[in-house]
């Protein structure tokens, strides 16, 4: 009889594992990113040119992201991480949507989140992904000198040529000097 006692605890652990198991499946299933969908709202307004719409879901992607970086240990453990790159393209385009809209320094502020979110390459796992995240940081700086470029007030906003020394060496180059040898397509003074 105490065998059986046995089996059934057992049975009913078991069932009730499954049953958690199943239920959060069905949840991963159904989960959806609030960051990945006000990142696309967010370029589907960019390309249709409602810039307003577009810096809007752009900064809710940008707050999605943060949020998830805050979850708590068992959303963190359950779904998906919140993806940084992506919060780096859409600080990116929501700095090109204020450019747009003739916004030069909330486009800085934006243009220079993206950086700080991706440097570059170094954060990088494997060589595609360090090769995509070097161009768009690239892509970004060349964006941000030109701007710099178009507006030297903002360069010097930025802390540029405020190094300390002793008058000794190369003076620092202040952005926007020189914004870079591969323009894009266009007049490569015009953003």
């Amino acid at each position: 009889m105490k065998s059986k006692k046995w089996w059934i605890v057992l049975w009913l652990l078991a069932f009730f594992a499954g049953s958690v198991m199943f239920a959060g499946g069905v949840m991963l299933e159904r989960w959806r990113s609030e960051q990945i969908d006000f990142y696309n709202a967010g370029i589907t307004a960019h390309q249709a040119g409602n810039t307003e719409q577009a810096v809007e879901m752009f900064d809710r992607s940008l707050n999605a992201y943060q949020r998830a970086l805050q979850a708590r240990w068992l959303e963190r453990f359950v779904y998906p991480r919140p993806n940084t790159e992506l919060a780096a393209r859409a600080s990116f385009h929501k700095g090109m949507a204020l450019i747009m809209a003739q916004q030069a320094e909330p486009a800085v502020a934006a243009l220079v989140l993206s950086l700080r979110l991706n440097p570059g390459a170094g954060r990088a796992y494997y060589a595609d992904d360090a090769a995509r995240l070097n161009e768009l940081a690239l892509v970004v700086k060349y964006n941000l000198e030109l701007l710099f470029n178009q507006r030297p007030d903002l360069a010097q906003s930025q802390g540029a040529g405020r190094r300390p020394g002793d008058g000794s060496g190369q003076p620092q180059r202040v952005p926007g000097q020189n914004p870079g040898s591969m323009p894009g397509p266009g007049n490569r003074d015009d953003l």
